[in-house]
């Protein structure tokens, strides 16, 4: 096991249950295992989906959720907390109320939009009304949100189509930003973007992927949460994340 100052590095993962593990907590996981670290899980969704159909999502009731965030063990140090599928305004809003309870441990949202598939990750709510709340509510709790191009165009309310446009864009936001460019335009493709607040640093793509594989903006979230959590820098976190992405999919030969 790896270990951070004494102590195991510890992610404590909000998320949904994708049945063929590409994506959401079994991808977590994943990731959580290969770089040595411990895991808490809350589980906010179950779904049903392919790479290619989607056939729905179903929220966990909120008392069954109050009940395993109720019962957590959480360390005092070395932790950080990475959400996925949030699925209800319910659900992120007890996000909030957990990420302002533990304040020392860097909050990862992974703002989920729609699946690779096309399924909504918010089946119950309207998107444009809960991008405004993450805007207001969530991620202003959060150490760095990790969106793609077009997750980043529904946060802010604009299209995105240049670079500019995009750092125009993550200047809007309220936290921290990696913005992941795998759905970037052609030219910026694979290339992320690390906002600090202040600047942004591109980082270049690591891997060719002759398909499109499904999870990876979950296992990038995750391993970039847990290297923060070790206490690396924001550029050094993502930096490793994209490492271990590309060293994750690599293997599964795509």
């Amino acid at each position: 096991m790896t270990e951070f100052a004494g102590k195991q590095t510890t992610i404590i993962l909000w998320g949904g249950l994708d049945p063929g593990g590409e994506a959401g907590l079994i991808a977590d996981l994943q990731v959580v295992h290969s770089l040595g670290a411990a895991s808490r899980v809350v589980v906010t969704a179950l779904t049903a989906q392919t790479s290619e159909t989607w056939l729905g999502g179903w929220p966990v009731a909120p008392d069954l959720r109050n009940h395993i965030v109720k019962h957590l063990d959480v360390p005092n140090e070395g932790v950080a907390i990475k959400s996925g599928m949030l699925a209800t305004r319910a659900h992120a809003k007890a996000l909030a109320r957990f990420a302002h309870l533990h304040p020392a441990a860097p909050l990862v949202v992974d703002p989920l939009m729609a699946s690779s598939s096309g399924g909504s990750m918010w089946p119950r709510d309207d998107l444009a009304a809960m991008s405004g709340w993450l805007m207001r509510h969530l991620l202003p709790h959060a150490r760095v949100v990790t969106p793609n191009w077009p997750e980043l165009a529904w946060l802010v309310g604009m299209p995105l189509a240049t670079r500019s446009e995009a750092e125009a864009a993550l200047r809007l936001l309220p936290c921290a930003a990696v913005l992941k460019g795998g759905h970037a335009p052609d030219g910026m493709r694979g290339v992320d973007l690390v906002w600090n607040g202040q600047a942004t640093v591109e980082l270049q793509p690591l891997e060719f992927w002759r398909k499109s594989p499904r999870g990876t903006g979950c296992r990038f979230a995750t391993a970039l949460g847990i290297e923060l959590a070790r206490g690396k820098s924001l550029l050094d976190s993502a930096s490793a994340a994209k490492a271990t992405v590309a060293q994750l999919v690599g293997d599964q030969g795509v």
